[in-house]
């Protein structure tokens, strides 16, 4: 049961630096912010701030130890009215699915392609009540809090707190990848890897591992290809209930056909070409006026359901615009040698090598990945 109890005060937030009190010296103050266990001694500071305040406030017989602590939920009210929620509230998740999933069916991780909101069950967020959320996934933890509706002349609160706390549990999840920096992901693209989506979720993490170590990603390949053959069925089926990919399915049926018998060079001439007649199709769908180039194309898929992704989507819409924009459609030099592209296929100037078990596994991901990018209409699309 959720524990009642009243402040003795306003809590303002976390103080961002040090101030002397001396006037002039003034302070900055977090009053909404989100941490986790990967940000070590900060993080830390915070859960023994105001969390440990309030499990104090608690009564002796809630026997609440920070080391029990799963999830804590504070809501404090105007009045500072404050009910405390402790290792009590089954967590619902909102995901896009990488399959058909029937009402009363196991759910799977592997099953699960983007997280977009969670909701602890039971629990309400008024909008002018300051709330703090302490959370797990696994091992890792966060800590999100808003202050802001306590604050003066404050407005209510005006964001999907769901849909916030989903991108922060997605985060924690995935918070492999959001550890890349930009030198990781240079090493990455440079040699057209990417962390797709689709692939799952082990393999996607010695991607990562590989990439910040370093190593070569192509010793990925052998164990990549066997789950990608598990899955391109079930890709198959999606990409068949889409109207978008109504004029292209056929051949992109034969393209899996050719990769499952191993002939990687018809495979990959038949998805690198098509792949841009997909998203022709889809910037025709949308009515754009500007000219179909690559760029716009990419953009027109990026950003056809832009408003539903938050900033930790398992999608990476910005890196994989980059990835679209550098690697699918990299250009090349005349004379020299040209990496596995639509532009250096169309243009007949792709090596012979590159038509490969990796260049059309590549192909089949990045048409999977452009699959959830599809607009909202789509059949099983979201």
């Amino acid at each position: 049961m959720p524990y009642e109890l009243t402040l003795d005060a306003p809590p303002a937030g976390y103080a961002m630096h040090n101030a002397s009190g001396v006037e002039g010296n003034l302070a900055v103050i977090a009053v909404r912010e989100f941490t986790s266990s990967e940000d070590g001694e900060l993080f830390i500071s915070r859960l023994e701030g105001i969390p440990n305040q309030l499990i104090a406030k608690l009564p002796p017989h809630a026997q609440v130890f920070p080391s029990t602590v799963d999830h804590l939920i504070a809501v404090i009210r105007p009045g500072l009215r404050t009910t405390v929620y402790v290792n009590e509230c089954p967590v619902m998740m909102r995901a896009r699915m990488g399959r058909r999933i029937e009402a009363g069916e196991v759910v799977y991780e592997r099953d699960i392609i983007d997280i977009d909101a969670i909701e602890f069950q039971g629990v309400d967020f008024p909008e002018d009540a300051a709330v703090l959320c302490v959370f797990s996934a696994g091992w890792r933890k966060g800590m999100f809090f808003d202050f802001t509706p306590l604050g003066p002349d404050a407005p209510k609160r005006d964001y999907d707190i769901g849909k916030l706390l989903g991108s922060y549990y997605a985060y924690l999840k995935s918070q492999r990848v959001f550890s890349l920096d930009e030198a990781d992901w240079l090493f990455l693209l440079e040699r057209g890897w990417f962390p797709f989506v689709s692939v799952p979720a082990n393999i996607k993490t010695k991607i990562v591992a590989f990439a910040k170590s370093r190593d070569d990603l192509d010793r990925l390949l052998p164990e990549l290809l066997a789950e990608l053959k598990r899955l391109v069925p079930t890709m198959l089926e999606r990409w068949a209930e889409s109207s978008l990919f109504a004029p292209h399915i056929e051949l992109f049926r034969h393209a899996v056909e050719e990769f499952n018998e191993e002939d990687y060079v018809s495979s990959t001439a038949i998805l690198y070409p098509r792949i841009e007649g997909l998203l022709r199709t889809l910037h025709e769908a949308l009515g754009i006026a500007e000219k179909a180039s690559q760029k716009v194309l990419t953009a027109a898929a990026v950003e056809a359901r832009a408003t539903e992704f938050h900033r930790y989507s398992w999608l990476l819409p910005e890196m994989f615009r980059r990835y679209m924009n550098d690697v699918y459609f990299a250009s090349f030099e005349p004379g020299k040698p040209a990496t596995l592209s639509r532009n250096s296929v169309g243009h007949g100037v792709a090596s012979s090598d590159d038509f490969n078990m990796k260049g059309a596994m590549i192909g089949i991901l990045i048409l999977d990945q452009l699959f959830y990018f599809l607009p909202a209409q789509q059949p099983n699309a979201g």
